[in-house]
């Protein structure tokens, strides 16, 4: 072993005697295929074109000697490659999407050879799966390397139930809890029973009224299928409100009251015909024409009423058509009022007399009596035990204290207490002139009811500076306009 470069590393040991083992004289061809000779899963390598030796620029004209290199040792590792740089797509497994942040030693145990490494999913991740042996050991058919939440590829059109509408947006999971991938009935009701709305009463035929695009899309024609049109309100009401038994269980009556009768705020009074009145848009949308129907329209106020305002025995019942007939119980004026209400009341505006004449009363309203509110007179209601006197209803006004006697309309007019219209010397026979026109009336009228004296003495005695011997017509030698005007 003069010639020996140096000792062989331990996997070449028992080479360490026999060159020829090698190395082939001086055929340096030879020696490569004495190594693919032992190395025999390389030699497959560069012959099929796979793994790293395969796919090497140039690999299958290659020298071994080129990479790798011997007689350095027992202790001598032969690391032709970087792990660091090494481009793993010259392998047989890729890295693509996770595998690509795993650490070499992830995958490859210390002491194997790279190639050794498994390429199978459940090689490596047997331990990760949920599925436990429920789907097998190929994990590829539904996963991919981007990770196990995302990006799955298994083709569920394979199976014997596709997903459409909902179903392709759910979870594996919504259907297959507890790694359960084997089905004995494949109906809605076999995944649906315990979300059942309806529990089990409409049967297990949900795709009859359902679709699966949405469980709340319903596809169900009542029209045609019952002979039952839904219209108005009934068109937005739940089947439950009418099918309590089940949607197999259908009226033997379409009519209202089969359905309505406990909820007949009439308690049967007004008979079965609901629709006479109703409405399928609603109960409070009448289709009765009442003016045609009972020859009695509804004016005013009356069309808002509710039929049992009314109508509180049978619809049948007749009614005394008269207002005192329904509002003899809110009368306020008592009996002494006629019977026609609406002599002074409009259907339209219950409070206020817009429909009353005064005129036509034995006390037509004129000047500031027409203004007067209705009760300012009628304090009681009873407008016809109204008084027609002025001092009925003026007393308390009376500047005059009664004086003047209750006659107010001898003196004043109904345009204002200030506006007279009294005429002394026509009334009274007394015309009062000069100084007269401007007295008080109480400056001569002191007592209710007197009668002052036509003289002037009967006045003025107290006067009288020429102490009654001239007699009592102080008016033959003055004038009414001032005392100190003589004529005599």
């Amino acid at each position: 072993m003069i010639l020996s470069p140096g000792p062989l590393s331990s996997a070449h040991a028992e080479h360490e005697n026999d060159c020829d083992a090698c190395h082939s004289g001086l055929d340096k061809q030879a020696q490569d295929d004495l190594c693919l000779d032992c190395h025999e899963a390389v030699a497959g390598d560069r012959s099929n074109g796979t793994g790293m030796h395969g796919r090497l620029p140039g690999g299958t004209a290659g020298r071994c000697t080129t990479c790798h290199t011997e007689h350095r040792g027992p202790d001598f590792v032969d690391q032709a490659l970087d792990p660091d740089t090494f481009d793993h797509t010259l392998a047989d497994f890729p890295l693509s999407g996770g595998h690509r942040d795993v650490e070499c030693a992830g995958c490859h145990a210390p002491g194997d050879k790279y190639r050794d490494a498994p390429a199978e999913c459940v090689s490596c991740h047997e331990q990760d799966s949920p599925h436990g042996d429920a789907l097998g050991e190929d994990c590829g058919g539904c996963h991919t390397p981007r990770g196990w939440q995302e990006g799955g590829k298994f083709d569920h059109g394979a199976t014997r139930f596709a997903l459409r509408g909902a179903h392709d947006e759910l979870a594996c999971g919504a259907c297959h809890a507890g790694e359960r991938y084997t089905f004995e009935s494949l109906d809605c009701v076999s995944c649906h029973r315990v979300r059942d709305v309806h529990l089990g009463v409409f049967g297990a035929q949900c795709e009859s009224c359902h679709s699966e695009a949405s469980w709340n899309e319903t596809r169900f024609d009542h029209s045609v299928e019952t002979g039952f049109t839904l219209r108005g309100a009934h068109a937005g009401q739940e089947c439950a409100a009418c099918h309590h038994s089940g949607a197999s269980a259908l009226p033997e009556d379409p009519a209202c009251v089969t359905c309505h009768e406990g909820v007949d705020v009439h308690a049967g009074r007004h008979g079965d015909d609901c629709a006479a009145c109703h409405s399928e848009q609603g109960w409070d949308t009448g289709a009765f024409d009442h003016a045609r129907e009972a020859g009695w329209a509804l004016p005013g106020g009356h069309g808002e009423l509710s039929c049992r305002q009314c109508h509180h025995g049978d619809l049948t019942d007749e009614l005394d058509a008269t207002c005192r007939g329904c509002h003899r119980a809110d009368d306020i004026h008592g009996k002494e009022q006629p019977d026609d209400c609406a002599l002074c009341h409009s259907p339209v505006q219950w409070r206020g007399t817009p429909g009353f004449d005064h005129e036509l009363t034995r006390f037509p309203l004129e000047g500031m009596h027409g203004l007067a509110p209705c009760l300012a007179c009628h304090r009681d209601h009873r407008f016809a035990q109204a008084p027609g006197a002025c001092n009925d209803c003026h007393a308390v006004d009376d500047a005059h204290d009664g004086k003047l006697g209750g006659e107010c309309a001898s003196c004043h007019t109904p345009n204002g207490w200030a506006l007279w219209r009294f005429d002394h010397g026509q009334e009274t026979g007394f015309k009062l002139e000069g100084v007269h026109a401007d007295v008080a009336c109480a400056g001569c009228h002191r007592l209710a009811g007197d009668s002052p004296p036509t003289t002037c003495g009967g006045c003025h005695a107290a006067d009288d500076r020429h102490n009654g011997e001239f007699g009592l017509q102080c008016d033959h030698c003055h004038k009414g306009t001032t005392f100190g005007d003589i004529t005599w």
